[in-house]
Formats: structure tokens, C-alpha cells, sequence
């Protein structure tokens, strides 16, 4: 199901040959607006759909090595490079009989962006029936298309598409009666303030494949809000344990103070060193063993991918948890729109995301979700403040917390035409386009090599079996020795280059030793403390409307850092400055 590459190999002759054809990172792409419009142009439309009898295809079922291997030789394992080698030197195929007397310097070229296009189609169904998100791209992100961008940063933070912000400015404009400027969301009985925030909370849950008969919605200024709510919400009982991932979402650190403080414990949730995937034996015997018991009660707390180590972890969890009397609060912040979170079929007690890490505007939204049939919201005897009861809710399905900071009825307004938006485009269409685009990336991604000596160029983290996997690529680029370049030097090269690119940092202690256990042993220290050493990382998330324009300019990108005389003209200068990027 990966694109097919062909044999390309050249002998350099002199330094400039070799600079003139790195310095063309994208001269088989189309370079303006006309290239663009030549393509089928139709007009957005919430029914666009592209006709099956015109899109029938005949699947190839070959699959071969995205790249064009020259020179046969004895490639190098990754296991000496880092902690979480995911290159194969078995799965190497190579493609050409030539020996290195007839080829001068070897190199490893993409093929013509068409050609690989043209079969990246053919054999992926998924993506070509939905090939309609691209008309939504250049009707809702012009500028994707008009200044060739490459936006590959979504888990930061998405795109915003023209309808939601047009639709937004024109409820402000159209404001009844004086313009305020914020009116505030929070005991404002407006027949209008109640539809933008009810309508909202209604297409927030259509995301899960759930209603507000199943879940109480709490709107905040922002995730650490919800995590801050939420431990102060939870009656947390002493001797209770909170099972945490590792990899989850920094702002965990919320939940796991407050329930510390009233003399709950705290373990890491198991995770494998060789994949980052879940230790399934150790779980099993952590969720059978400690959970319910005279301890308690006992919380499960996991994203369903990490945002950290782009791993999407099972929703079965959440099943072996309510089997074995453990509650579960699951974060589908780095999830949405793009990985599939169906509530339905599991039904965590709790659930906290980001509307900002859907949408993009407005920024600092997050939810709460409660579930009813279990647990209540209801306030503080004397006071304001909400606390979670063990007990079915027959109340109020939406609320709104502003912890002194103001969610205004024009926020909620934007919310619902983001939403709105992403429904006209529709969720199984990007979720289809994404796991094609996502597949053909790694795949490409491991076969990259330096020149010299076919080591490996690129270390992607955690498991690359696609079933463990989502939107999320966490990877570094090596140099021959087996370096990672910096993170925050391979994101400015790729930004000169119209490449947008993320960085984590893995400032968990636990995450930390697993990516790379040297790094306690760093500071002569052990145990949770033991690691102040960060190790980061380039992050890639696709979003909505990525398209394979975009992670093949990405690839062809990447190959430079395999040629010496790149990195050493071009990255030394980002070497020296010995910035701190996280």
C-alpha cells in the first residue's frame, strides 16, 4: 500500500553538481498559483463528494521500498544509536544490481512528485475517495496553497478554517444592542447565550458519538483548567492509587498533587521500552491487584495518544479498568478530529480535552465531560465551587467554569462554527486521508540513509505497527555517528524551507528514563527524580486537510541531512548558537 519508487542514481562529479541539487528541495512540485488551478477546481460544499464509478480503481497489491537503494551493501542495525531503534535492517530492499565502481557517489532519491503521487492514489483507497478535503483546503486555507506551506504542526495548535472566522465576526458585527466587547458566558440568561453554548456542547459530544444523555459537559478556560478542576472536583479518598501514563499530558501533574495531598499514591502506568507500547502482563496484574480494594478507589488516567510520545494507546483499557471496579479518566486532547474516540462503545467515568486542540480559534477552550449515569455535579455546601458525587445526575447537562477568567458568548459562538465545519468536511474522511498519509510517511521515513555508509537517517519513537499508531510522529534525525541533530535545528531549517514542524520535550521523568535510560545515570541520581535531562524531539501531526503534497515535500526534505556537505554548510551555524528550544 506504499507508493513505488524507481532507481534513480547519479555520480557526482564536482561540489557544485552536488549543491545545485540539494539547493532544489522542491523542483519537481508545482511552484504557483497557475500549477494549482489547472488541477479540478470545485467549489466547496458541505455534499461535495466525489462520484465512485469515476474514482474506480484496481488495487496493486506489490509493495515496494519508497526509496531507490544504489549500492549493495551491509546495512547498519539502529541499536547502537538509541534506545528505540524502529529501523529494520531485514526489511531493507534493494533495488539495483549496479556496484559502487559504476556509480560515483551514491545518493538516495524520491522519485518525480507525480510519479509518486500517481501511485500513492493507487494504492490507497482510503484517500483517494475522499481526494473532495482538498477542494476544502483551497476554498478554507488559501494560504496553504497560495504561499506552498507545508503545515505539519497541528498538535500545537490546528488550522482555522474562513467559514468559522467569518461566520464569527459576522455574530459580532450583528450583535444586538450595544457593543460590549466580551459578554460573559457565565449566568447570563440570553436566549442566545444559551443556544451557542447548548449547540456547542451538542456538536462537542456528536464528536464522541455521544449525547447529553450520556455526558455532563463543563466548559473551562483552557486543559490545565480542566485538570485543576478536576482534582479539586474528585473525592480522592486516602490509600486510593492513581495509575498514570506516562506519557499523558503534563498538566496531569494537577490531578496527581491534589490527590496526593489527601493521601492517595500515585504509580506510572507500564509501558514497554521497546515500543512505548502498554506492558500488557503488568497491567493486567496492576489493575487485578490494586484497584477496589481496602486501598479504595482506584484512577486510571491515559490519553488516547500522546502528545509526548505520539502513541495511541486502547481504548480496551477502559473496559478491563470497569471490570476489575477501577474509574477511568481518559484525555482525548491530541486525539481530535483526526483519531476516531467513539464513547459509545467505551464509556469512561471521565473525559478531558481541548476545543483549542480541535479548532484552533479560539484558543483556550477546554471541556469536562462527566459521565450522568455514574456521577453528579453539584456545588460546594456555602460555596460555588463544584464537586463530582457518586451518584446519577438528573440536573443541568452544560456548565461553564471560568476560574476568574471570561468565556464570552462570541467564544462559544466561534466553537460552534468550528465545529459546524468540521462536520461539512466530515470525520471519516479525514481520519481515512490521515492514516493513509501516515502509513506511506513511516514507511518512507525508515528507509532513509546517510549516503556514505547507509546508516540509518531518521529514529522514530514508539511502535510503527499502525494499530498502536494515530496522527502524532515523534522522531529525531541522526547524523553518521549516530547523533540526534538538535530538535530546534532541524524545525528552523525546515520553517527556511516553508515546513512547519513541532517539538516535545520530555520533561516527565518517567518518560525520560524510558527514551533514554542513560539519562539518569547522567545526573548520579535514581528513581522518579532521577532524570533532569530532557531529552526532545521533532514532532509531526497531520491535521484535516493534510495532503500528500505535504509529507512527500517533508521526506524530500529530510533526505538532505544524509548528505555531509549539507548539514556541515547549512546546520552548523544553528550548531553553535547552543540554543535551549525547550
Amino acid at each position: 500500500m506504499f507508493s513505488k519508487f524507481s532507481l534513480r542514481s547519479k555520480g557526482i562529479r564536482s561540489q557544485k553538481e552536488k549543491n545545485s541539487r540539494y539547493g532544489q528541495i522542491n523542483s519537481t512540485l508545482p511552484t504557483d498559483k497557475d500549477d494549482y488551478n489547472r488541477k479540478e477546481n470545485q467549489s466547496y460544499s458541505a455534499s461535495t463528494s466525489v462520484s465512485q464509478s469515476e474514482q474506480k480503481i484496481s488495487l496493486n497489491s506489490e509493495v515496494s521500498t519508497p526509496l531507490a537503494h544504489v549500492a549493495d551493501r551491509n546495512l547498519t542495525s539502529l541499536s547502537s544509536f538509541g534506545w528505540f531503534s524502529t529501523h529494520d535492517s531485514k526489511q531493507s530492499q534493494r533495488a539495483s544490481s549496479a556496484t559502487s565502481d559504476d556509480i560515483g557517489i551514491e545518493t538516495y532519491v524520491l522519485v518525480p512528485y507525480e510519479d509518486a503521487e500517481e501511485q500513492f492514489l493507487q494504492e490507497n483507497e482510503g484517500y483517494f475517495m475522499h481526494l473532495s478535503v482538498d477542494n476544502v483546503r483551497k476554498d478554507q486555507y488559501p494560504k496553504l496553497e497560495l504561499e506552498r506551506l507545508v503545515y505539519l504542526d497541528h498538535a500545537t495548535c490546528p488550522l482555522y478554517s474562513h467559514f468559522q472566522v467569518e461566520q464569527h465576526m459576522q455574530i459580532i458585527l450583528e450583535q444586538d444592542g450595544p457593543y460590549l466587547g466580551t459578554i460573559s458566558a457565565v449566568n447570563n440568561p440570553s436566549t442566545d447565550c444559551n443556544t451557542y453554548i447548548d449547540e456547542t456542547s451538542k456538536r462537542l459530544l456528536d464528536l464522541f458519538n455521544a449525547t447529553q444523555d450520556d455526558y455532563t459537559v463543563i466548559f473551562t478556560p483552557g486543559l490545565a483548567s480542566c485538570y485543576r478542576l478536576f482534582g479539586d472536583m474528585h473525592p480522592f479518598q486516602k490509600g486510593s492509587l492513581l495509575l498514570i501514563s506516562p506519557d499523558a499530558h503534563e498538566f496531569v501533574r494537577y490531578v496527581a498533587n491534589a490527590s496526593v495531598q489527601r493521601g492517595a499514591k500515585t504509580e506510572p502506568m507500564p509501558l514497554r521500552k521497546t515500543d512505548l507500547c502498554v506492558n500488557t502482563n503488568a497491567m493486567h496484574q496492576l489493575l487485578t491487584t490494586r484497584g477496589w480494594t481496602g486501598f479504595g478507589n482506584g484512577l486510571l488516567i491515559y490519553p488516547v495518544q500522546s502528545c509526548s510520545s505520539g502513541m495511541r494507546h486502547s481504548l480496551n483499557w477502559i473496559v478491563e479498568a470497569h471490570q476489575n471496579g477501577w474509574k477511568v479518566l481518559l484525555d482525548v486532547a491530541s486525539c481530535l478530529p483526526t483519531v476516531n474516540a467513539d464513547l459509545s462503545l467505551y464509556q469512561p467515568e471521565f473525559v478531558v480535552g481541548s476545543l483549542h486542540h480541535i479548532l484552533g480559534y479560539p484558543s483556550d477552550v477546554g471541556f469536562l465531560l462527566v459521565r450522568r449515569s455514574s456521577h453528579s455535579i453539584c456545588s460546594q455546601r456555602g460555596t460555588a465551587r463544584l464537586k463530582i458525587a457518586e451518584a446519577p445526575e438528573h440536573g443541568k447537562c452544560v456548565h461553564v467554569v471560568t476560574e476568574g477568567e471570561s468565556l464570552s458568548i462570541h467564544t462559544f459562538a466561534a466553537l460552534k462554527f468550528g465545529l459546524e465545519h468540521l462536520e461539512t468536511v466530515g470525520f471519516s474522511a479525514m481520519q481515512d486521508r490521515v492514516q493513509s498519509l501516515f502509513a506511506w510517511l513511516v514507511k518512507t521515513l525508515k528507509s532513509l540513509k546517510h549516503q556514505a555508509d547507509e546508516k540509518p537517517l531518521v529514529q522514530m519513537y514508539g511502535s510503527l505497527d499502525l494499530k498502536y499508531r494515530g496522527s502524532i510522529l515523534v522522531f529525531n534525525i541522526l547524523d553518521s555517528t549516530g547523533n540526534a541533530f538538535p530538535a530546534g535545528l532541524v524545525q528552523r531549517l525546515a520553517e527556511r524551507n516553508n515546513i512547519f514542524l513541532g517539538i516535545c520535550c520530555f520533561s516527565n521523568p518517567e518518560l525520560s528514563l524510558l527514551l533514554h535510560p542513560k539519562s539518569g545515570r547522567r545526573t548520579g541520581r535514581a528513581g522518579k527524580d532521577a532524570s533532569t535531562f530532557q531529552l526532545s524531539a521533532v514532532r509531526l501531526s497531520l491535521g484535516p486537510v493534510s495532503t500528500f503534497e505535504d509529507v512527500y515535500r517533508l521526506a524530500e526534505f529530510l533526505t538532505h541531512f544524509g548528505d555531509e556537505d549539507y548539514t556541515s554548510s547549512e546546520a552548523v551555524g544553528y550548531v553553535e548558537e547552543h540554543i535551549q528550544y525547550c
